[in-house]
């Protein structure tokens, strides 16, 4: 027996698609009691799924990636009416990619949702992801690039990540011709300072689920100061972690790292923001993204003006110019923090995970009781 419905929610990275993913793994549970499948064991064997499918050649005559077939297989044995997955990897996939993802859901109604994000919040904020997948261009060399200023343009290694990932126009104009235009609806990023359970709101409007049903309490994103981004940057350039095989950086540097060790720091480091030269233009892009949106006649839900970006006051400050003193700071803090991470010790009697995870956070701000 298959579901009647596969919502699928095809990010993009950086617009909130982390914390609706967390919010959705959180309730697995609850969302199957109310007739809704959250295939795979983990949300990492979701993303291995679909980086499966972007590495996969659709003319080379092979079968699908045998990482998606498992998981289709179980969305097709399923006994729930309705089907989540969501995987920002996804919106990377070209027509004859999506044709074969479309392929083996037969006969099931496929509803695609797509998150945006203000220009002026997305560019600092998908550079400093980059950090945590071993690049390190400085990210004023990043936004110049993102706008086409660099000498090589539109063929630029920045222009490429950042445009693959965000050019709305282009992965709405793919995903509306495979399913047409009534099965694709966009979710626009509240602005800063809103509600963060708005963003939840906008998405169950979306794909059909009753938000207050699913608690949000707990969830957040992760994200780093500009300091940290910075030392990240720094520490990718090491010969060491340059020469890292992928699996051992996303274990050792992204999640370990990044994730655990320097996302904490946050609070206490400054912000990152667009420079000065891109504001304008960032601007005058924005209201090209948003005809583009537009254009494709999907349904929104949130506003298009979301994708306006807000008046940026403060002035920019790289974080390749921070002061030695705070790149120090957040140094040492990784240190401490790895070492911290990597003590392994036994769980107490009667300990359960939960009190063992909270030690190893005390060990990371120096607190010892």
């Amino acid at each position: 027996m298959a579901p009647r419905v596969v919502h699928i929610h095809i990010g993009s990275s950086k617009t909130g698609t982390t914390f609706v993913q967390q919010v959705l793994w959180s309730n697995k549970v609850k969302l199957a009691e109310n007739g809704v499948l959250l295939p795979g064991k983990s949300r990492r064997q979701v993303g291995d799924a679909a980086r499966s499918l972007n590495r996969w050649d659709p003319s080379s005559g092979d079968p699908l990636p045998k990482e998606w077939r498992a998981l289709t297989a179980e969305i097709m044995a399923t006994k729930h009416p309705s089907v989540m997955v969501s995987q920002e990897f996804l919106c990377w996939l070209d027509p004859s990619r999506i044709q074969q993802v479309l392929s083996s859901l037969p006969e099931i109604q496929v509803k695609v949702v797509l998150s945006t994000r203000d220009l002026a919040r997305l560019i600092p904020a998908q550079w400093q992801s980059s950090m945590r997948q071993g690049n390190t261009w400085t990210l004023t060399k990043y936004s110049h690039a993102v706008a086409g200023l660099s000498k090589r343009g539109e063929q630029h290694p920045a222009f490429v990540h950042f445009w693959t990932r965000q050019d709305y126009g282009s992965i709405l104009t793919r995903w509306v011709e495979a399913l047409g235009v009534e099965n694709v609806t966009v979710v626009t990023l509240p602005p800063s300072g809103a509600d963060p359970d708005d963003l939840w709101r906008r998405f169950c409007s979306a794909t059909d689920l009753e938000p207050d049903t699913y608690p949000t309490a707990g969830v957040r994103n992760t994200s780093l100061g500009a300091a940290s981004a910075e030392v990240l940057r720094r520490v990718n350039s090491t010969p060491i972690v340059r020469d890292m095989p992928n699996r051992d950086y996303a274990k050792e540097i992204n999640s370990r790292l990044a994730r655990h060790v320097l996302d904490p720091l946050r609070k206490s480091e400054p912000g990152l923001t667009l420079p000065d030269e891109q504001r304008d233009w960032v601007a005058g892009r924005a209201e090209q993204v948003i005809a583009a949106v537009s254009a494709t006649g999907v349904e929104v839900k949130g506003s298009l003006d979301d994708l306006r970006p807000r008046p940026v006051t403060e002035p920019y400050l790289a974080p390749e110019t921070l002061p030695a003193e705070d790149l120090l700071a957040s140094a040492v803090a990784g240190l401490a923090g790895l070492a911290a991470e990597h003590i392994e010790e036994p769980a107490t009697e009667g300990e359960d995970h939960g009190h063992r995870r909270d030690r190893k956070q005390r060990r990371r701000t120096g607190r010892r009781k």
